[in-house]
C-alpha cells in the first residue's frame, strides 16, 4: 500500500510538472521593414506571461516569396531575441513571413502570413548602419553610421515614441502612445541624445535618411530605459526636463515657445529656464536665458530672418534639470535694417553711368531686389526720383538715357518679400559734355561740292578763253 501511494504521489507531481510548461496560446506581432533592397527586418514584442505560459526557448520565423508558395524557409533564434534580420532576397519582391513561439513543451500556432515588399534598388534609400542605442533612466544615446549611397542624402530624421506594451492580455497589438518626437539632424551628425524620459519604459526609436525628393528606409530600434535605482533621498536626484518642445515664429523678432511636463518626476517642479542662442554659434556671449513659470513663453528682442537653437530646463525648490533636446525655429523675415554696402558711381559716356555695390550688412532676409533712386535736382522728394529696379543676384548695373553735362544724384536700398529697407547716403556724379564730333558725311559732301564748283569754274574759264580767241583773233591783211 505504501508503494502504491509513492507511486501516486510521483505520477501526480510529474502532472503538475507537466501542467507548468505549455504551448503557448498565442504568437507574437510582426514588425516588418526593409533596410535595404535585399533584406527584411522582422521585430516583435514579448508575450506575456499569460500567453507564454512558460518560459519562451526559442522562436521560428516562416517565410516565403509570394511567387513560390510551396518553397518555405525557416529561422530559429533564441527566446531573448525579439529581432531578426533575413538577407539575401530579391529586390522589389513580396514576401509572406509568419512566426511561432516556443517553450520546452512544443511551439504555438503560428500567427497570420503578413506581406512585405522589398523595395525598389534604383528607387530608395538605404536605411543607416550600426544602428547603436544606450538606454539611461531617461535617456537615449543613439549613434549609427549613414547608408552605402551616403552621396544622395541631405540629412537625417529621428522619431522616438513610447510604446505601452507591458503587459499584452490578447493577441491584438500593443496599444501605442501617438505623442511622436521627430527631429532633423545635419548630414554630417552620426549620433544624438534624446533626453526627457521615464525610466523603465518601452520606446521605439528611428533614424533614417532624407533628401529633396523621398524619405529612406529607417533602422529601427526598441528597447526599454533603465529602471529607476533607488537612493536615500528623492532630493538628490534632479527634475527631469520638459517634452514636447515646440517653437514657431510669432514675428520677425519673437518666437512662441510651448513645452510639457515631464510624465514622471520626482521633485516639484517650481519653474523653467530657456536657453536660446543663434543655432551654430558657441559665443557664450550671445546665448540668452528666460524664465518661465508656465509652460509656454513669447521670446522677444530676436534678429530678423535668424535660425535659434532652443531648450528648456526644469527647475525644482533648490536644483535644476538638465536641458531638454534642442529645438531650432527661424524668425520671420522682415525688411533689410541696413542699406546696400560702398555704392560706386562712374560715369561711362555723356549717357551713361556705372552704378555698383554690395549687399546690405543685415539684409532680414533674401534680397529680392534692389532700388536705384536718381535725379538731376536733389530738391525733389523720393517720389520725383527716378527708380529703377534690379534683381537681387546682381551687384552692379548701367543707367542709362542721361544727358550730358550734367550732376546725378543717387541713392540705393534693398527690398526682400516684406519690403525695401533704409536708403543708402546720396552720392553724385558728372556726366561729361558732349564733345564736338567730326561729321563724316557732311565733310565728305562739303569736299564733293566744292571740287564740283571748281571744275565748274574751271570749264567755264576754259571756254571763255577759248571763246575769247576766237572773237579776237587778228584780221589777215590780202
Amino acid at each position: 500500500m505504501a508503494v502504491e501511494n509513492i507511486w501516486f504521489f510521483c505520477l501526480l507531481s510529474l502532472g503538475y510538472c507537466g501542467l507548468s510548461v505549455q504551448v503557448p496560446s498565442a504568437s507574437p506581432q510582426l514588425s516588418l521593414l526593409s533596410t535595404s533592397p535585399t533584406d527584411i527586418s522582422v521585430m516583435w514584442l514579448p508575450l506575456s506571461s499569460q500567453l507564454s505560459r512558460g518560459a519562451i526557448t526559442n522562436y521560428r520565423i516562416d517565410y516565403r516569396a509570394l511567387e513560390q508558395v510551396d518553397h518555405i524557409y525557416s529561422v530559429e533564434v533564441g527566446g531573448n531575441e525579439t529581432q531578426v534580420t533575413l538577407r539575401d532576397l530579391k529586390p522589389n519582391q513580396t514576401y509572406q513571413l509568419r512566426i511561432a513561439a516556443g517553450t520546452r513543451a512544443g511551439f504555438s500556432q503560428s500567427s497570420e502570413w503578413a506581406s512585405h515588399h522589398t523595395p525598389n534598388l534604383t528607387q530608395v534609400l538605404f536605411a543607416p548602419t550600426e544602428l547603436k542605442v544606450r538606454a539611461k533612466m531617461h535617456s537615449l544615446h543613439v549613434t549609427w553610421q549613414p547608408p552605402p549611397n551616403h552621396t544622395q542624402i541631405t540629412g537625417f530624421k529621428l522619431s522616438w515614441r513610447e510604446l505601452d506594451g507591458e503587459e499584452l492580455a490578447n493577441e491584438e497589438k500593443p496599444m501605442v502612445n501617438e505623442r511622436i518626437q521627430q527631429i532633423k539632424l545635419r548630414k554630417r551628425v552620426k549620433h544624438h541624445e534624446v533626453t526627457g524620459l521615464a525610466p523603465d519604459r518601452l520606446y521605439e526609436l528611428k533614424v533614417w535618411a532624407f533628401n529633396k525628393q523621398t524619405e529612406g528606409y529607417p533602422a529601427v530600434w526598441k528597447g526599454r530605459t533603465e529602471k529607476l535605482t533607488r537612493v536615500r533621498t528623492t532630493d538628490s536626484l534632479p527634475p527631469l526636463p520638459p517634452i514636447s518642445v515646440r517653437a514657431r515664429a510669432n514675428s520677425s523678432t519673437s518666437i512662441w515657445l510651448r513645452w510639457e511636463k515631464p510624465h514622471f518626476s520626482n521633485v516639484r517642479i517650481v519653474n523653467y529656464t530657456i536657453r536660446c542662442s543663434p543655432a551654430g554659434i558657441r559665443n557664450a556671449s550671445l546665448v540668452s536665458y528666460y524664465s518661465s513659470s508656465s509652460q509656454e513663453i513669447l521670446l522677444e528682442s530676436l534678429k530678423p530672418f535668424t535660425s535659434y537653437g532652443i531648450a528648456v530646463q526644469s527647475n525644482g525648490a533648490d536644483m535644476r534639470g538638465p536641458f531638454s533636446t534642442t529645438v531650432e525655429e527661424s524668425t520671420l523675415p522682415d525688411r533689410p535694417s541696413s542699406p546696400p554696402l560702398d555704392m560706386q558711381l562712374s560715369a561711362l559716356d555723356s549717357y551713361s553711368v556705372l552704378v555698383s555695390w554690395r549687399p546690405p550688412l543685415e539684409p532680414n532676409g533674401v534680397i529680392l531686389t534692389y532700388w536705384i533712386l536718381y535725379t538731376g535736382n536733389i530738391s525733389h522728394p523720393d517720389h520725383l526720383w527716378i527708380n529703377l529696379t534690379h534683381d537681387g543676384s546682381v551687384t552692379s548695373a548701367e543707367v542709362q538715357g542721361l544727358m550730358s553735362g550734367m550732376r546725378y544724384y543717387f541713392k540705393m536700398g534693398a527690398c526682400t518679400e516684406v519690403g525695401v529697407g533704409p536708403y543708402s547716403p546720396v552720392k553724385d556724379v558728372f556726366t561729361p559734355p558732349k564733345k564736338y564730333e567730326l561729321d563724316i558725311h557732311a565733310v565728305t559732301g562739303i569736299i564733293v561740292g566744292v571740287c564740283v564748283g571748281l571744275l565748274c569754274i574751271l570749264l567755264c574759264m576754259c571756254v571763255s578763253f577759248r571763246n575769247g580767241k576766237t572773237r579776237y583773233a587778228p584780221l589777215q591783211i590780202l
